[in-house]
């Protein structure tokens, strides 16, 4: 817990150097074109250039530190990507009209892509582009900036249950009262129809791209192995019902796992689909390894599964950490119950016993999980005092 095995190279900095360059090159170029101070241009290059590298050290750090949401750790360069089409669009917004410009969706797709703060941060970064270069003033900066943000905030978790029609009405609410006492109320003209048009185009346009980006985030990212996990975590699965026929003993102490597993990562906001996946089939994946019927395992349930396998004597993620507790605790109870079936046991102490001799075996010492995560996770396995009767 206190150390981090994730390392950085020169690498991960090229994407946030070539968009640095793009953002200058792109600024220089409209400069000289609309025959800009150069004391100005080069204000404006320098602020974008500042923000990116800002940027770029926050998302390191988030990178180094498991903070980033859903897979977005092992795609970083999709981050970059979004942020180059989030730039190109910032470009164009400068020959909209100020109360058109969409980035609502922008702040959206930056957040799904990487996390709330660096969603917040980098949308932020290319809202300054066209502000300084249409010359905007602050009241159009804060009226996207808040739509913006509060759009990410509602969008922000769409991994247990992907609902959209709240999150959607609301932030087109948002940004249509942004728009209304920012741009409308603020025109030197009297109050009418016309003043509403573009403000009404740019909440449609916004919905339209905000609509079709989340249902391709859908397909690639949040149900990517949602038919996989469906088949693999299925009891009816023919894997799990031989298993079940051949091996009752290890089998359901397998379903008793994948139980603390998934109400676990529930709790803590994890993977339940891999949690679930991993707890069925921590016993099989060795034995099934090679074989010609073995599932596809998807990525995310593979990871802990082999880290379960190669160290379990200290272990880096937290899912691993929960699979290995989860096993660890109905192991020793069942173990217990059939020495002598008719004892009382005391649960709590068990599961304190347990956690103990992970803690002095430094199990989690390099394990991303927190101590309130560990707090958490034992507290959920005392409170499950019933449950432990099925165990006899």
């Amino acid at each position: 817990m206190e150390e981090n095995r994730r390392k950085l190279t020169w690498k991960n900095i090229l994407p946030e150097l070539g968009i640095m360059l793009l953002a200058a090159t792109g600024i220089y170029i409209h400069g000289l074109v609309n025959s800009t101070n150069m004391d100005v241009i080069l204000r404006n290059m320098v602020t974008v250039a500042l923000g990116i590298a800002i940027l770029g050290y926050a998302l390191r750090q988030e990178y180094l530190n498991y903070m980033l949401a859903y897979n977005n750790s092992e795609h970083l360069l999709r981050f970059w990507v979004a942020v180059v089409i989030g730039l190109l669009i910032s470009f164009a917004c400068i020959f909209l009209p100020m109360a058109g410009w969409p980035f609502l969706t922008i702040y959206v797709m930056l957040t799904l892509y990487s996390s709330l703060s660096i969603g917040i941060l980098s949308g932020s970064v290319l809202l300054i582009i066209p502000t300084l270069l249409a010359t905007a003033t602050a009241d159009v900066f804060f009226l996207y900036f808040v739509s913006g943000v509060f759009a990410a905030y509602l969008f922000r978790n769409l991994e247990n249950e992907f609902t959209i029609g709240i999150p959607w009405l609301l932030s087109m609410m948002c940004l249509l009262v942004c728009e209304t006492a920012n741009i409308v109320l603020v025109a030197n003209e009297h109050l009418s129809f016309e003043l509403f048009v573009v403000p009404i185009i740019n909440i449609i346009i916004s919905s339209i791209l905000l609509i079709g980006f989340l249902k391709i985030f859908s397909a690639t990212v949040v149900y990517q192995y949602r038919e996989s996990y469906l088949d693999i975590n299925d009891t009816e699965n023919p894997i799990l019902v031989e298993y079940k026929q051949n091996n009752r003993t290890d089998y359901f102490l397998c379903v008793h796992t994948t139980y603390f597993c998934e109400r676990i990562a529930s709790k803590l906001s994890l993977d339940i689909d891999a949690l679930k996946c991993a707890g069925y089939y921590h016993k099989l994946y060795s034995k099934l390894a090679g074989q010609e019927n073995a599932p596809a395992f998807p990525p995310q349930a593979v990871a802990i599964l082999q880290e379960y396998q190669e160290k379990r004597n200290a272990v880096e993620h937290k899912e691993t950490a929960v699979l290995l507790c989860a096993d660890a605790i109905v192991s020793t109870i069942i173990f217990m119950f059939s020495k002598n079936g008719d004892k009382v046991l005391d649960y709590e102490q068990v599961i304190d016993a347990v956690f103990k001799k992970f803690y002095d075996a430094g199990t989690f010492h390099n394990c991303d999980i927190t101590m309130r995560e560990l707090k958490t996770m034992q507290k959920i396995f005392k409170e499950e005092k019933l449950y432990y009767d099925f165990l006899r």
